[in-house]
């Protein structure tokens, strides 16, 4: 064998040899990573009734990273935002409805002495800045009710028939004006305390003379005269309360201590009637009587009550006078509430009542209200609203029709209005 055909063989043998390793590479590493390829036969199934069809597959987009990215960090992919939770938005009614509650301002201007119209929905008031009286109407249209000023008027008190208004100054002068007839009638000055009959045609009052022995609870007409005294008076005249009762039964209230804690109130009628006596639980009694006069709504307190009002309900009429005497389990003044009918009340109530506000009614002067409405009939009170923005009653008075609550604000005399 010759050197040359040597070297042939030695490279035909290297051929082999690196082919032989190829092989065995491939076979050990390569062969398993690739899957055959199966044929797909496709299968032809009937169609099945009944069943929905499926909608078509969404075009999604698939989300792109940005580029230009530091090493290691990763894109993240967006989320959808989150809505906040709504904010919790408390129901506001514009009716009494027994929670939160609208109202109106009818006069923004400082006011006195309001009372309801003989139409049973508009309102008279006294304006202080002008010295007129005027009339208003529940949208808040006012009107003269004379055109003829009253300056310095530091109280009025008005015929039921609304004709006539006894007119009060500071330097102690009292007139009868007649809004009619356009007249006016001087009063003794030593006359104070007046109530109206219910036919306007007569007044009660307290005759103060110098001397005690002299003065005298009194009726007189419309014009000062027909001068009648009903019951000494001596001393006493702080105890006694002025009052025509609706059923024209009594002229005033008066007031004896039985001890700490109660009083002996002697009604008094007009011809020296000897009536039945009421026991009340407590002192500085206020009261209001129903329409017809059959029953008293009257505040007092004691020490029960931590010296805080309370309202109670006793029956008037003389044959029942005293009887069914309870307690309403309502912590206010009775010059706070109105009637709406013969057995409903509603009252001004403060929210919160310091111990022994009783003895200091001023210190709820700046104490919010919530207004209850009371069946004295049942003795049962609710919650009728507690208004928007915080306000404090000086006088409420109902509507005729009971649909509209009116109030005077304690301590700017604006005048306000609520539906019902």
């Amino acid at each position: 064998m010759t050197e040359r055909t040597k070297k042939i063989l030695i490279i035909i043998g290297f051929i082999i040899l690196t082919l032989l390793i190829a092989f065995a590479i491939y076979y050990l590493f390569f062969r398993q990573l690739i899957a055959p390829t199966v044929p797909v036969v496709p299968v032809n199934l009937p169609p099945t009734a009944g069943l929905p069809t499926l909608p078509p597959a969404l075009n999604l987009v698939p989300y792109v990273p940005p580029l230009n990215l530091p090493p290691g960090i990763r894109p993240e992919i967006p989320s959808a935002p989150i809505a906040p939770a709504p904010a919790f938005k408390p129901f506001i009614s514009n009716t009494a409805a027994g929670g939160l509650t609208n109202f109106q301002t009818l006069v923004d201007l400082p006011s006195h002495d309001l009372f309801l119209n003989t139409n049973g929905k508009d309102l008279i008031y006294y304006d202080p800045a002008t010295g007129f009286f005027y009339t208003l109407t529940p949208d808040g249209q006012k009107n003269l009710l004379s055109n003829i000023p009253f300056r310095n008027v530091s109280k009025s008190t008005f015929s039921p028939n609304r004709q006539k208004a006894i007119l009060e100054y500071p330097n102690g002068s009292k007139i009868i004006y007649d809004f009619n007839q356009k007249q006016s009638v001087t009063l003794p000055s030593q006359w104070k305390d007046f109530v109206f009959s219910n036919d306007s045609q007569k007044i009660a009052f307290k005759d103060m003379k110098i001397d005690a022995e002299n003065r005298y609870l009194a009726v007189a007409d419309t014009k000062g005269g027909n001068y009648n005294e009903i019951e000494m008076l001596g001393d006493k005249d702080g105890d006694v309360y002025m009052t025509w009762s609706p059923n024209n039964q009594f002229v005033a209230l008066s007031r004896d201590p039985l001890d700490g804690d109660r009083s002996i109130v002697y009604p008094i009628g007009f011809n020296g009637e000897n009536f039945r006596s009421l026991t009340v639980e407590g002192r500085d009694m206020r009261f209001d009587w129903s329409p017809s006069g059959n029953k008293l709504v009257y505040s007092v307190y004691n020490s029960v009550s931590n010296y805080n009002p309370e309202l109670w309900v006793v029956n008037s009429s003389p044959d029942l006078l005293g009887t069914g005497r309870y307690d309403l389990g309502i912590k206010t003044w009775a010059d706070k509430c109105a009637f709406a009918s013969e057995d409903t009340l509603y009252c001004a109530v403060p929210r919160t009542l310091d111990k022994g506000t009783g003895f200091r009614p001023d210190l709820a002067d700046n104490t919010p209200d919530d207004y209850y409405k009371i069946n004295i009939a049942k003795g049962t009170a609710e919650l009728a609203a507690q208004p928007l923005f915080d306000t404090t009653v000086a006088k409420m008075i109902i509507s005729s029709d009971g649909k509209t609550l009116y109030w005077l604000e304690k301590n700017t005399g604006l005048i306000k209005k609520m539906d019902l």
